[in-house]
């Protein structure tokens, strides 16, 4: 396995920083029209608390799948954010973005995004998150008023964290304590019903490539042991950074390893070893195979390809030309007709980052320091701008929730 850390969103340079228990889909049918007849033709039937992809908000047509990650220091905000979200959807295809907000900085960035058709998944940043924000008291008041404004101004999804399976985003002296998957699986049983009870969607935290597989491993069979899959997470949404590094995007099943006609077994125990790949998709797929009765949406809200990535020394380096054809063709398989489909329940690829600052500068898409609007934005001008929404609204079929 090529150990990798990804470059997680951390703001540079900033000094402080059950679902309504998701009974009723009509609470949201603004942003995913089919929802309100889907949920009368329900009528009368037994409410289950596990719902249907297609019963979960995304942006209305054509929804892309599309998606980039905000400015990398939670403060930058466009000048005309309805001019911003306008262009960003029409004229380049995305239809998802990620707000990095301290706070309630970003109110009017969603209220504007929600209004030009952009889904936006909104992370309140807090250093070193894990394992107890928000903490009890005037931390978690500041945090239910903050997401219920949120809620107002038309988010749906929210990220409460960043990260776990690296010590650096939990807080001082946490990360070396006994348990640290069990602590992590509390914390979130407790934030997700804090979310829920404001109105918005929780998502799980999304890990880093590396350990993330023993990682989701361990916390699927946590809340299983303690019989609580349901309350962990019917009606969320489940959070990953999809990293190709510098692999093609059928590592590890491509020719050069060998593996193109691996089982199905062998492509999990494969993943579960070595998820430094895009097809990490695939193992959060079989985990939720396994435990769950119906998948749940999964947003990668980081990850793509970066420029200059070269942690695998067998594979070439990511240059301005293979960053455009990883990320170009990761964004083509969110077609559902594409014969390498993601499947349904990859919602959307946010990719990192419309802007980096500090530390991130290199990273940016838009503004990069030396190459200014990277080539992978052209393509993406001239690229059909397809709608994922038609793998949820053929008539008598269920989505295609799972990688078969």
């Amino acid at each position: 396995m090529i150990p990798c850390v990804f470059r997680g969103s951390r703001p540079t340079g900033v000094l402080g920083a059950a679902v309504l228990l998701w009974t009723s889909p009509l609470a949201f049918s603004e942003s995913n029209p089919g929802a309100s007849s889907q949920a009368r033709k329900r009528a009368g039937r037994p409410k289950s608390p596990w719902l249907e992809l297609a019963d979960y908000p995304r942006p209305p047509a054509p929804d892309t799948g599309w998606g980039i990650h905000d400015s990398t220091d939670g403060v930058w905000k466009p000048s005309d954010p309805d001019a911003f979200f306008r262009e960003l959807k029409k004229r380049w295809g995305f239809s998802w973005f990620k707000v990095l907000a301290l706070g309630a900085n970003k109110l009017d960035v969603v209220e504007a995004a929600r209004r030009q058709g952009v889904e936006p998944v909104v992370r309140l940043y807090a250093g070193g998150p894990h394992p107890h924000y928000p903490r009890p008291g005037d931390e978690e008041r500041e945090f239910r008023a903050t997401v219920r404004a949120y809620v107002a101004a038309g988010a749906h999804y929210f990220e409460t964290g960043n990260e776990p399976n690296i010590g650096t985003e939990w807080s001082p002296g946490e990360f070396d304590k006994p348990d640290p998957v069990e602590r992590l699986c509390r914390q979130w049983l407790r934030v997700r019903s804090i979310v829920d009870e404001q109105g918005g969607i929780p998502v799980f935290y999304a890990m880093t490539p590396g350990s993330a597989g023993r990682w989701w491993k361990d916390c699927f069979e946590t809340f299983a042991k303690w019989d609580k899959l349901e309350e962990a997470f019917a009606g969320a949404a489940f959070g990953a950074h999809l990293v190709p590094i510098n692999h093609p995007l059928d590592y590890p099943f491509n020719k050069e390893r060998n593996l193109p006609h691996a089982t199905k077994a062998e492509r999990f125990e494969s993943l579960l070893k070595d998820n430094t790949c895009y097809l990490a998709v695939e193992l959060i797929m079989h985990f939720m195979e396994r435990h769950l009765p119906r998948p749940i949406p999964i947003l990668s809200t980081e990850g793509g390809a970066s420029l200059g990535s070269h942690e695998d020394r067998s594979y070439p380096r990511v240059t301005l030309e293979r960053h455009r054809e990883l990320n170009m063709e990761i964004f083509n398989r969110m077609n559902p007709r594409h014969p390498k489909y993601w499947g349904d329940a990859l919602f959307a690829q946010m990719s990192w980052t419309y802007r980096g600052v500090g530390t991130f500068m290199m990273d940016g898409w838009f503004e990069h320091p030396e190459h200014g609007k990277l080539p992978i934005l052209a393509t993406m001008e001239k690229a059909e701008k397809f709608d994922r929404g038609v793998a949820f609204r053929k008539a008598g079929s269920r989505p295609r929730g799972h990688r078969r």
